[in-house]
């Protein structure tokens, strides 16, 4: 009679499979220590077996294995003991990324040799992603000029400059504001640009908004930091700077020897203090201190919501001394600059754009040479009024300028305002 075979015993072999070569595993115990046996055909198609008291380490083996045979590499087997071994680990590191140990082999000489020792591959590793991160907050144009305008208000940015920037952007939003600003491209905005129909120094304007949105979307984490912007490559509009207009000596006189007592005020302040016609209207009476010899220009009147003190010129001081003791703003008008830029029309006298303001900064670079003095009067940068400003007038012009007095001064009482040097 036949005996049976004894049942077989479905834990005893263990299989590791990569694609269609599988290997196995054998338990056995030997002296009561549990073993545990690979075995496979090696080059010379004979049987080979190899075994470990730890199952991980069978497990290595196999996989190493079974890799090779798949791949047609049984020339990997001869390999030492060691070798072997750290050829099973790179193998289980690299199992999770899907790629061949030669390709990571060869990725690695290749990143070696850029670095040239600098720096290891993680550190590089690790330095890309801070500079290239994956992961970035999402934020809509509209949602983010929104945000940008609560912080510039907070910042303490001047009323004009916040209505200025929310023009712009604005519209910009309008055009843009339902999409990711992550998701705006260069192409696109500069479309859009150059649609405004704006000339060279407004479309480069309306490009500097846009610049100052992507940088504060950067600061805000809504793009990455540390790599140029979708704005940053709009182009800047090229044309030829539009000629600065300014009065002469004989203008201003002539201006002033006709105006009423409501225009005085604003033209004797634009054209021999330089302030701006939105800060002039924000000026209070109390603020020109005839006395101390100086025009205050407060922070939260200011464009740049800086405080300034600006110089009281003698001849300065002459045309405001019949409003001494005077109260309220000094100009009642919102529409002052229109009634007079009507008012010298009607004397033959041409108006020029910032007309008074280009004034004070040619004559007073003129007189005193020093752009850094006149830039703080005006309350913009050195490089700006030089620029601009410099050699448009002469020595003796600017005498003139300054020597603009009223005809008829009467009985004037001693000024302590010190003429600009």
């Amino acid at each position: 009679m036949k005996r049976k075979a004894a049942p077989r015993n479905p834990k005893r072999s263990i299989e590791v499979k990569v694609g269609n070569t599988v290997i196995k595993i054998y338990r056995s115990l030997t002296r009561g220590r549990e073993l545990f046996t690979v075995a496979y055909r090696g080059l010379d198609h004979q049987r080979v077996k190899r075994s470990f008291a730890d199952l991980h380490a069978a497990k290595l083996e196999a996989q190493l294995i079974a890799t090779t045979i798949h791949n047609g590499e049984l020339d990997v087997l001869k390999l030492t003991n060691a070798d072997r071994s750290a050829y099973g680990r790179a193998v289980e590191l690299l199992q999770p990324f899907r790629c061949p140990i030669d390709m990571a082999a060869q990725e690695y000489a290749q990143a070696a040799g850029v670095l040239a020792g600098t720096a290891t591959l993680v550190e590089a590793a690790k330095f890309y992603i801070k500079h290239h991160p994956t992961r970035l907050r999402e934020r809509s144009v509209t949602d983010l000029v929104e945000e940008m305008l609560s912080a510039k208000q907070v910042d303490g940015m001047s009323a004009r400059y916040i209505d200025d920037l929310e023009n712009r952007l604005g519209r910009f939003a309008d055009k843009f504001g339902a999409g990711g600003i992550a998701d705006l491209t260069t192409a696109e905005m500069q479309q859009w640009l150059n649609g405004l129909g704006l000339a060279h120094r407004g479309r480069n304007n309306f490009r500097a908004t846009i610049v100052l949105l992507f940088n504060f979307a950067k600061s805000r984490g809504f793009l990455p930091k540390n790599q140029p912007t979708e704005a940053d490559a709009l182009s800047k509009a090229k044309g030829a700077e539009s000629p600065i207009g300014i009065f002469t000596p004989a203008d201003i006189s002539k201006l002033l020897a006709n105006a009423d007592d409501s225009l005085v005020p604003y033209l004797a302040i634009g054209a021999f203090a330089g302030l701006r016609t939105a800060e002039i209207q924000r000026l209070q009476w109390s603020e020109v201190k005839l006395q101390q010899g100086y025009i205050e220009v407060a922070a939260n009147k200011s464009k740049t919501a800086q405080r300034r003190l600006v110089p009281i010129s003698p001849n300065l001081a002459s045309w405001l001394l019949p409003y001494t003791g005077s109260n309220g703003v000094v100009c009642k008008l919102s529409t002052i600059n229109q009634k007079a830029s009507d008012f010298a029309r009607r004397l033959n006298v041409e108006w020029p754009h910032n007309g008074l303001r280009h004034s004070y900064a040619s004559y007073r670079l003129a007189q005193c040479k020093i752009a850094g003095e006149v830039a703080l009067e005006m309350g913009n940068s050195p490089q700006m009024i030089f620029r601009h400003y410099r050699e448009l007038v002469t020595v003796a012009d600017a005498g003139k300028w300054w020597n603009s007095f009223p005809s008829k001064q009467g009985n004037v009482v001693p000024i302590h305002a010190a003429r600009p040097s």
